[in-house]
């Protein structure tokens, strides 16, 4: 499995441009995916206060109304990006670790971070649209905890808090990095058979078929 770290110095402009990927299944793993490494370079969406707010926008772990104060007044919004990028990548190598060995999960030191983190959250309650497509007859709402949003201190909670989620709600036996051989892209294999291999067809998964029939 890829590792990201040290790359921040190479992020590409277009990180400005592109649209971030929300291919993981799981709130958590979107998280992860936050930076990507194709050939052209890395693009990370938490590397300035523009794209970080987009983010966590267009992520849903924030509304637009929740970041309308921090994009007039981005104080400390500096020192959250180098939180929530750091927390990041020792969250990445907690799932390279104990990803399909869920028995590795508590006793870990990622798990006590998580608990430090929101230990002094203001918490409230919010009924939220389900991230995952709902069973049938299943009503697509559900009522969650979030940290409140009060500034720029309140980001990490908010991540942490997914991560917290997918740690007591994913099967870690499912969980896992594209096959793509260039991809960092991590996702929660939610298919019947749990067989996924790609990020996504458009994205890996169509260059692997066309590389194994030139090969041919």
């Amino acid at each position: 499995m890829m590792s990201l770290l040290g790359c921040r110095s190479k992020t590409l402009s277009k990180a400005n441009t592109a649209d971030p990927l929300f291919i993981g299944e799981h709130r958590g793993l979107d998280f992860l995916n936050s930076i990507i490494r194709p050939k052209s370079g890395t693009v990370d969406w938490l590397t300035s206060e523009s794209t970080m707010l987009n983010w966590f926008q267009q992520s849903g772990l924030a509304t637009a109304d929740e970041l309308a104060p921090l994009r007039q007044n981005p104080k400390g919004l500096e020192q959250a990006i180098a939180e929530v990028s750091e927390f990041r990548e020792r969250f990445r190598d907690f799932i390279t670790t104990v990803g399909g060995q869920p028995q590795a999960v508590m006793g870990h030191p990622i798990v006590d971070e998580i608990n430090q983190i929101l230990k002094d959250t203001v918490q409230v309650l919010q009924v939220e649209e389900m991230a995952q497509a709902p069973k049938p007859n299943q009503v697509p709402y559900e009522l969650r905890y979030r940290p409140q949003l009060r500034d720029a201190t309140d980001l990490l909670p908010r991540v942490a808090a997914v991560c917290a989620q997918l740690i007591c709600e994913a099967d870690f036996r499912y969980i896992k990095n594209c096959e793509g051989p260039d991809c960092s892209l991590y996702f929660l294999d939610v298919s019947k058979s749990h067989k996924r291999r790609w990020c996504s067809m458009d994205l890996c998964g169509n260059r692997a078929k066309a590389a194994t029939y030139r090969n041919r």
